[in-house]
C-alpha cells in the first residue's frame, strides 16, 4: 500500500469529520497504529478542525448581558409585578445591533463548517469513485485475457483431437534451453499452426520466424503476428517437412535464417 497516497485519498479528513463508515475506521485505525505516518496526519487534521473552530469562536456581546441584569434589577425592586415569562425576559423587537451581528455571525460559522465538511466529503467520495473505477477497468482486463487463454486452449485442444493434424514439440536449443513452442500441421490440407508457448516478447524491431526443414534445407513458413504472441496463429502452408525450427529476425522476416538466433526446433 502507497501510505502517501492512502493519507491523501481523504479517509483522515473523513474520519475526523466522523464522515467515515466503521470499516473504513477499522482499517485506519489498524494502519496508524504501525504507521507513524498516519498517526501524525490524524493529529494534525485534528489540530486543524480545532483551530478553526477556535479561531471562530466568540462570545456573546456585553449589551445582552446588561439587557438580563437589568431585567432582573427591576423584579427584585418591584416584588409585587408579575413574574414575566422566560420568553419576556429578552427584547423580541428589535434587538441590538451587535445582537444581529452575533446571530448572522453564527450563521457564517455554521455555514463555514458545513462547507469544509462538503468538500472533505467530496474529496473522499470522489477517490473512492476514481478506486472502483480503476478496479473494474483492471477487472474487465483480467476477464479479457482470461478469455482469450480460454478460446487459445479450446482451439488447441480441438486441434489435438483431429486425427489429420501432427503436433510437432519444438524444445529449447543449447541456448535457451527452457523455451518450448509447438507447430499443428495439417498433412492433408499442408495447413500450418504455430503456438509460441513460452517464448518470451520479440524485441523493438525483431520478429520470431518459423521455418520447415525439407531435405536438409530451411523453407519460409511465415512470421509470427507481433500482437498475436498469445494465440495460434496460421503460418505458410507446408507439403512436407522433416523438422521445424524458430529463429529471432529482423522485423519483416528474412529469406534465410540467421543460425546465431536459433531459439527452438524439432523433428516431425
Amino acid at each position: 500500500m502507497d501510505i502517501k497516497e492512502y493519507i491523501s485519498s481523504g479517509i483522515i479528513e473523513a474520519y475526523v469529520l466522523n464522515l467515515a463508515s466503521e470499516e473504513e475506521v477499522s482499517v485506519l485505525m489498524c494502519i496508524s497504529k504501525h504507521n507513524s505516518e498516519v498517526q501524525q496526519a490524524i493529529l494534525e487534521a485534528q489540530e486543524t478542525l480545532e483551530d478553526f473552530a477556535t479561531v471562530q469562536a466568540m462570545s456573546p456581546p456585553a449589551e445582552l448581558k446588561s439587557i438580563i441584569w437589568d431585567e432582573i434589577s427591576d423584579q427584585t425592586n418591584h416584588p409585587v409585578a408579575p413574574i414575566k415569562k422566560a420568553e419576556e425576559l429578552i427584547p423580541q423587537s428589535p434587538l441590538p445591533s451587535s445582537v444581529r451581528k452575533f446571530s448572522a455571525l453564527n450563521w457564517s460559522i455554521a455555514a463555514s463548517i458545513l462547507l469544509a465538511l462538503s468538500i472533505g466529503a467530496n474529496i473522499y467520495f470522489q477517490n473512492k469513485i476514481t478506486t472502483n473505477q480503476n478496479l473494474l477497468e483492471q477487472s474487465v482486463s483480467k476477464q479479457e485475457s482470461t478469455q482469450k487463454a480460454l478460446m487459445s486452449l479450446e482451439e488447441k485442444w480441438a486441434m489435438l483431437q483431429d486425427p489429420a493434424i501432427k503436433t510437432i514439440t519444438l524444445a529449447g536449443v543449447e541456448q535457451h534451453p527452457k523455451l518450448k513452442a509447438h507447430v499443428f500441421w495439417n498433412t492433408s490440407t499442408r495447413d500450418v499452426y504455430l503456438s509460441l508457448e513460452n517464448l518470451p516478447p520479440a524485441p523493438e524491431g525483431m520478429q520470431y520466424q518459423l521455418w520447415a526443414i525439407v531435405d536438409g534445407k530451411p523453407v519460409n513458413a511465415g512470421v509470427f503476428p507481433l500482437d498475436h504472441t498469445d494465440q495460434i496463429t496460421s503460418m505458410n502452408q507446408i507439403p512436407k517437412a522433416q523438422a521445424f525450427a524458430i529463429t529471432l529476425e529482423t522485423k519483416g522476416g528474412n529469406p534465410t535464417p540467421n543460425l546465431s538466433q536459433l531459439y527452438v526446433m524439432g523433428n516431425t
